[in-house]
């Protein structure tokens, strides 16, 4: 009998009960519907966590680390000759970046700033002087629109200069090169002349 009585109420809450309580049932199972889905929907609005590659693991590539060791080798090789060339040349420093400049014709007017558009004409030697491009170049300082080696000496020009620059091939095009002109593992002059 108790069961027959609370299914009744259950289905017919109206007839077994003032208005005010059915108010009040009505409201909570509005509530529990809106808090259920509300529940329901923002736990599936969390974003997956990033998982690691299954081919990632503690495993050190040997043939990148053997490859990496030659290339330091090769770069300390390439400094020590450079180091030999510039000799003639006391005019020449070495910057902190690796490659050897000079200035050519100086002025003091303003540097070159990150985002700044940089005019410049730029003529490109292999090591024993022969000319391999000569070029009037529009570049932005900090796009990386030219070689490493380049854009950092443009950085220590004031507007209107002129420089020679020596940069080593690790700041150059690298153990590549740029066909056809340039080969692998190449040290390159420049020659810049800024326009204002």
């Amino acid at each position: 009998m108790k069961i027959k009585y609370l299914n009744n109420y259950i289905l017919n809450p109206v007839k077994n009960s003032n208005s005010v309580s059915y108010l009040g049932y009505c409201f909570l199972v509005q509530l529990s519907i809106i808090v259920f889905f509300l529940l329901t929907g923002l736990s599936s609005c969390n974003k997956p966590l990033p998982q690691l590659p299954a081919n990632k693991g503690d495993k050190t590539d040997k043939n990148a680390v053997s490859l990496l060791a030659i290339n330091e080798t090769l770069a300390i090789k390439e400094d020590s000759l450079l180091s030999e060339f510039v000799k003639s040349d006391s005019k020449f420093k070495k910057n902190e970046t690796g490659f050897w400049f000079k200035i050519d014709y100086e002025t003091n007017k303003d540097f070159l700033k990150v985002n700044e558009i940089c005019k410049f004409n730029c003529k490109m030697f292999l090591l024993n002087g022969k000319l391999i491009q000569e070029d009037e170049k529009q570049i932005v300082i900090g796009k990386k629109q030219v070689i490493v080696g380049l854009e950092e000496g443009l950085k220590i020009l004031h507007n209107g200069e002129s420089a020679t620059f020596i940069i080593p091939w690790y700041l150059g095009y690298g153990m590549t090169g740029s066909e056809p002109n340039v080969p692998p593992y190449t040290s390159l002059i420049f020659k810049i002349k800024m326009y204002n």
